[in-house]
């Protein structure tokens, strides 16, 4: 599997999930016990999120707190809606009520900030999907709790750390450059700078650690065998195009985004365990089958002696 799918995925709603909303519904629907008739006039009867607040204290708390709302101005549409969207949102997480924003957006900082617009505009598309699925409102989807949260988490880097944009120092460009030796070009190097301090903020790691901390990230899901080897390249393929689809919107050049820095240390990766395969003799050519093998000049792909056939390259 490929471990850096785009957030976005994890945003689309699991529409599998529709044939449980009726029996959510029904779960939290309990009727108010019949009033006797000496009580009508005496005790106003209770409202539906009253009922649910009395049988579910914790949770109804919970819910408030999640969504900053005050439950009892809703309507009764609204409140079954709201907290049917809310339980498959916990499904969908494995986690607790109190626990879904801030899982979510556990998940959402795995990727560069610099996607947050696009994560905004696909949520938005899925909304009206959402609610046509589940046959509510739009405002009561989980896709408006992501945008509301997107949004909320958007504006707060919309003031970015000062150190974020702040002028080079020669430490910080010997930094870069130790971590991206083959970058030559000053203006290169102050733009991989400047993505390099978004993602030492975004994943909590000082900036020189970070291709450890990316090499490390990938073996956890890549077990180092020959007949997996190609998930390497299929990865690879994947940042590459998200190099260029975000840079006009990190506003600098593909090589130098996230993405970018990320597919020169996965390459790098690629060539090591090429030459780990080619030592240890795992290789064999997918044409004719030959061990005869040897790597290309670039230590990009392998090629076969017997038939010159190249292949494990991008």
């Amino acid at each position: 599997m490929i471990w850096f799918v785009l957030a976005i995925i994890f945003l689309v709603i699991a529409i599998s999930l529709h044939k449980s909303a009726n029996k959510m519904d029904r779960q939290y629907s309990a009727p108010s016990p019949s009033p006797s008739p000496s009580s009508v006039l005496s005790t106003p009867r209770k409202t539906y999120w009253e009922i649910y607040r009395d049988i579910n204290p914790t949770k109804a708390s919970d819910i408030e707190n999640l969504l900053k709302i005050d439950f009892s101005r809703l309507s009764e549409k609204d409140v079954k809606e709201k907290i049917a969207s809310i339980d498959r949102f916990a499904k969908s997480l494995k986690c607790g009520v109190s626990q879904i924003k801030t899982t979510y957006l556990a998940e959402i900082e795995k990727y560069p900030a610099e996607l947050l617009p696009q994560m905004i505009n696909s949520t938005s598309r899925e909304l009206a999907n959402e609610a046509s699925a589940f046959n509510i409102s739009q405002t009561n989807t989980i896709s408006a709790m992501m945008i509301a949260w997107l949004k909320e988490r958007h504006e707060q880097l919309g003031q970015p750390d000062a150190n974020i944009n702040a002028p080079s120092t020669n430490d910080e460009i010997e930094i870069v450059k130790a971590l991206n030796p083959r970058v030559t070009e000053i203006s290169d190097l102050r733009e991989r700078l400047k993505s390099l301090r978004e993602m030492s903020s975004l994943y909590k790691c000082p900036m020189e650690q970070l291709r450890v901390f990316y090499i490390n990230d990938v073996k956890k899901n890549y077990d180092g065998k020959y007949e997996n080897f190609h998930y390497l390249p299929e990865a690879y393929k994947y940042m590459a195009h998200k190099a260029y689809e975000t840079s006009s919107l990190a506003g600098v050049a593909p090589d130098n985004t996230s993405y970018g820095i990320m597919c020169d240390w996965l390459s790098d990766l690629m060539v090591e365990e090429r030459e780990k395969f080619l030592a240890t003799g795992q290789v064999k050519c997918i044409m004719c089958g030959s061990r005869n093998i040897k790597l290309s000049f670039f230590k990009d792909c392998f090629v076969c002696n017997s038939c010159n056939q190249k292949f494990g390259g991008l």
